[in-house]
């Protein structure tokens, strides 16, 4: 109930100062569940995917950057796709890729320029509502005339500087708090702009990569052909034997034939 009087006697000021603070604890819990659900403090899966990458493990690479949300595995994808595509000119995979990291920071940064703002207005609303209360306080004291009870402006006095203790109440934490989640904004921000450059680095990697692949699929379908062609051959030669040995035994057929016939076997 204390704490409710100081609310009362701190004037409209404290009732907006309180305000801010539910508001700023609002954001700092969205934000630490926003940065929780988008997987900002996973970083563990970037050193195998990329170990990936460079020993040409396409598949596995994608793989497991599809199983993996959050903006960093993300822009390790789009770029893993732009580079592998070679009909994008340098400059559009470069734009594309600063289009999905800027989408991504410009989510993580939602909410931040508000507790920014709470943290910058709320001294000020504190020290209105001093200067409010001060106001009020000698408009007492010279409404008193001679009478004058320095209790009367003590107690303004007090009453006015609440508001000044409960706009640093709020401000101090909201800055604080935009500090640290800035941080860790700045810290994705510098994630995702190392792991795309180390991709982009590749592609010189990646094109030789597939040279090598290229020259071995050719090396495969040319030894396919000629086991193909020797199979033909054999086959050819297999053939050429079987219809010469017919071509031997069918003489002897016919001489054993001719030989029983009725005219040489003594029946007429």
């Amino acid at each position: 109930m204390q704490d409710f009087s100081y609310l009362h006697k701190g004037g409209f000021a404290m009732y907006m100062l309180m305000a801010m603070s539910v508001y700023a604890i609002a954001v700092i819990a969205f934000k630490i569940w926003q940065f929780k659900k988008s997987n900002v403090f996973d970083r563990s899966f970037i050193e195998p995917v990329l170990r990936d990458i460079k020993q040409g493990d396409r598949t596995q690479a994608t793989k497991t950057l599809e199983t993996i949300r959050g903006p960093v595995a993300r822009i390790m994808r789009v770029t893993f796709e732009c580079v592998a595509n070679r009909e994008m000119s340098q400059k559009s995979k470069e734009a594309e890729i600063t289009r999905v990291g800027s989408a991504d920071i410009r989510y993580l940064e939602s909410h931040l320029r508000g507790l920014e703002m709470t943290a910058m207005i709320a001294p000020l609303m504190g020290l209105l509502g001093t200067v409010v209360g001060m106001i009020n306080s000698f408009s007492k004291l010279s409404s008193a005339g001679t009478r004058v009870d320095p209790s009367i402006l003590a107690g303004g006095i007090w009453e006015a500087l609440l508001t000044t203790a409960g706009g640093l109440s709020v401000a101090i934490p909201a800055l604080g708090a935009h500090y640290i989640l800035d941080g860790v904004i700045e810290k994705m921000r510098a994630t995702m702009k190392d792991v795309s450059v180390q991709i982009l680095s590749l592609e010189d990697e990646f094109r030789k990569n597939e040279r090598l692949l290229a020259i071995d699929q050719a090396r495969k379908a040319e030894e396919t052909r000629l086991k193909r062609e020797e199979e033909t051959r054999k086959q050819r030669v297999q053939s050429d034997a079987a219809a010469e040995e017919q071509q031997k035994t069918a003489p002897k057929k016919m001489s054993t034939l001719h030989l029983l016939s009725p005219k040489y076997s003594g029946g007429s």
